[in-house]
């Protein structure tokens, strides 16, 4: 198997050259549950590029993954392994209130990056600029740096991504929720279903014994952790 995941921190980053974050030591606890092959390394890969591996090759794990229409065509999912609230954020000292992104003026611009959720619901609003990243804190610092007055990320994630460019979360607010959405392993078109059960079975391994529940909440604290894991087929 291909391990590919993302830099979005704290689910998955590099430091010191190695790959660290919530989906990293899961994964890792999960290997320990089965007795497949040892795979290779976890690659952190920008998201645009881990997709178009995941799209176009067999024996590929994604992680972590939003399920839609599009993927539900060309993936099988397993999970939840995280749930996560897509906002769109501002300057803390911005008085703009929206009720949708209807209300988002067309005069100014949005920053997101490339393939995200956030980004394919923003794309769907007529005549509304955005500014594509391949790299989730490009779009903090672009916000940060007033070069756009909104920017869209997933809650779990904005805290670090912060802290990478040098800011806080003093420095922001949310003004509208955009999602909320449930996190998978996504296994490319051609994985044996066998490794894709093994996956499966290990994940409810490690949430009836509790370990699941534990790395959760030293990760993300106060979060509820997601329930009971299952397998979503190919459509």
């Amino acid at each position: 198997m291909r391990l590919l995941t993302e830099e979005w921190a704290p689910m998955s980053y590099e430091q010191d050259g190695l790959p660290h974050g919530y989906m990293i030591e899961l994964v890792n606890l999960l290997k320990t549950e089965f007795t497949l092959p040892p795979s290779q390394n976890i690659e952190i890969l920008p998201w645009a590029r881990g997709y178009a591996i995941a799209q176009s090759s067999s024996d590929v794990m994604l992680f972590a993954t939003s399920i839609n229409d599009e993927r539900l065509q060309m993936f099988d999912f397993v999970g939840p392994v995280a749930t996560t609230n897509i906002y769109l954020y501002t300057s803390a000292d911005d008085p703009i209130m929206l009720n949708s992104v209807e209300d988002i003026p067309a005069t100014d611009t949005v920053g997101v990056y490339r393939d995200s959720i956030g980004g394919g619901i923003l794309e769907k609003v007529d005549g509304l600029e955005l500014l594509v990243a391949s790299f989730p804190h490009q779009s903090a610092r672009q916000l940060v740096r007033k070069r756009v007055r909104f920017w869209s990320q997933a809650d779990v994630a904005v805290e670090m991504l912060l802290k990478e460019i040098g800011s806080d979360i003093s420095q922001i607010k949310p003004v509208l929720k955009l999602s909320q959405i449930e996190l998978y392993f996504a296994f490319s078109r051609g994985t044996d279903k066998q490794v894709i059960e093994a996956w499966y079975q290990a994940l409810l391994a490690v949430q009836q014994s509790g370990q699941f529940d534990e790395l959760y909440q030293q990760w993300f604290h106060n979060l509820s952790p997601p329930q009971q894991a299952e397998i979503i087929w190919r459509q």
